[in-house]
């Protein structure tokens, strides 16, 4: 009986020992892939039918003080603007998105990211320009897919 009892003690304690070995490397893995999806948020400004997939139905964006919860309402938004623009000027509009300053924090299966971005903006048949810097925040949901982005808040970064 005694070695029973001293057996499960071992197993519990090499068990519980991997779990604190182990979570850091988990947590680890986590940041960098929530900054991949970043990264892709980003890259895909050009295809919003891609960038869409990375959010979940439920989304709510909040930019330029408006609050949108319809996800699918509000990507149909955003890809007939980007189409009627790029019709007006005979072409498509590349987007070359800089991503800086990144903080991610993982609380399980949600993740916080906040960074800076903005846009080299390539308009067909007109001057290029460069967007304002915006604040971003996501909060992502860790699903069996991956992780995807729950929540959005933007603000532009305003200076004196």
């Amino acid at each position: 009986m005694m070695n029973i009892e001293r057996g499960s003690r071992l197993f519990a304690l090499a068990f519980v020992l991997a779990g604190l070995t182990f979570a850091p490397n988990g947590f680890a893995d986590d940041a960098s892939d929530v900054m991949e999806v970043i990264q892709q948020y980003g890259d895909l400004e050009n295809d919003l039918e891609a960038q869409a997939k990375l959010m979940r139905s439920d989304r709510v964006y909040i930019t330029g003080g408006i609050r949108q919860t319809n996800e699918a309402k509000n990507m149909a938004n955003q890809i007939a603007g980007r189409k009627a623009g790029e019709s007006m000027r005979g072409g498509k509009t590349e987007f070359i998105t800089t991503i800086e300053d990144a903080i991610v924090s993982i609380h399980g299966d949600v993740a916080i990211a906040s960074f800076v971005r903005w846009w080299n903006i390539y308009p067909h048949n007109q001057a290029s320009n460069t967007s304002p810097p915006t604040l971003v925040s996501l909060v992502l949901i860790k699903e069996r897919s991956g992780w995807l982005i729950k929540h959005t808040h933007q603000s532009l970064l305003l200076g004196n």
